[in-house]
C-alpha cells in the first residue's frame, strides 16, 4: 500500500526575514560591553542593579541638579529622595541626579541617558517624560527624580535636557 504524498509546505516569505533581522541585533548587543564604550559615554550599556534609582516621589521642593563624589554629598543627595541612602557611597564612584520637583499629577518621569567627560566638563545628558494631552493620569501630586551611579571623574557638571 502506497502512502498518499503530503503537500510540501513552503515557508512563509517572513520566515527568510528573521535571520537577516536576527543578526544586526545580536551584534549590537555583543558590542555593549563594559565601560569603554566608543561614544564615550561613561554609563554601562546596561544598568546593574544598585546603580540606579527613580521614582516620582520625592522631598524635593524645586528642580535641582546633584552631583555626589563623597558620603556627606551622597547623603545628602538621599535626603531629597526623602530616604536614607540605600549603603554608603562605594570607593571610586560618584552618583549624579536630576529632580524634576513637584509636579500636580502622575504621568511625569526623568530618566539620565548619558554621562560624558569632555574637557573639564562632565556632560549628564537627560530626558523628562510628560503625559500626553489624552493620557489619563491621577491627580496626585509627584515630584520625579533619577540618579545614576557611575565611575568617579573630574569635572564640572553639566546638565543637559534632551528630547
Amino acid at each position: 500500500m502506497k502512502l498518499p504524498s503530503r503537500p510540501r509546505l513552503t515557508p512563509h516569505p517572513i520566515t527568510r526575514l528573521i535571520p537577516l533581522l536576527l543578526a544586526p541585533a545580536l551584534l549590537l548587543t555583543s558590542c555593549q560591553g563594559g565601560n569603554d564604550r566608543a561614544d564615550g559615554n561613561l554609563l554601562p550599556a546596561q544598568a546593574e542593579a544598585g546603580t540606579v534609582w527613580q521614582g516620582d516621589h520625592s522631598s524635593a521642593a524645586e528642580r535641582a541638579y546633584v552631583v555626589a563624589r563623597d558620603s556627606g554629598e551622597w547623603s545628602a543627595l538621599w535626603a531629597r529622595v526623602g530616604e536614607p541612602a540605600p549603603s554608603s557611597l562605594p570607593g571610586g564612584r560618584m552618583a549624579v541626579a536630576v529632580f524634576l520637583g513637584p509636579r500636580d499629577s502622575a504621568g511625569y518621569g526623568v530618566a539620565i541617558d548619558s554621562v560624558q567627560q569632555k574637557g573639564a566638563d562632565l556632560i549628564v545628558g537627560y530626558h523628562e517624560m510628560v503625559p500626553g494631552p489624552a493620557q489619563a493620569v491621577a491627580q496626585m501630586r509627584t515630584s520625579p527624580y533619577a540618579i545614576r551611579l557611575l565611575p568617579g571623574t573630574a569635572g564640572t557638571p553639566k546638565f543637559v535636557r534632551g528630547k
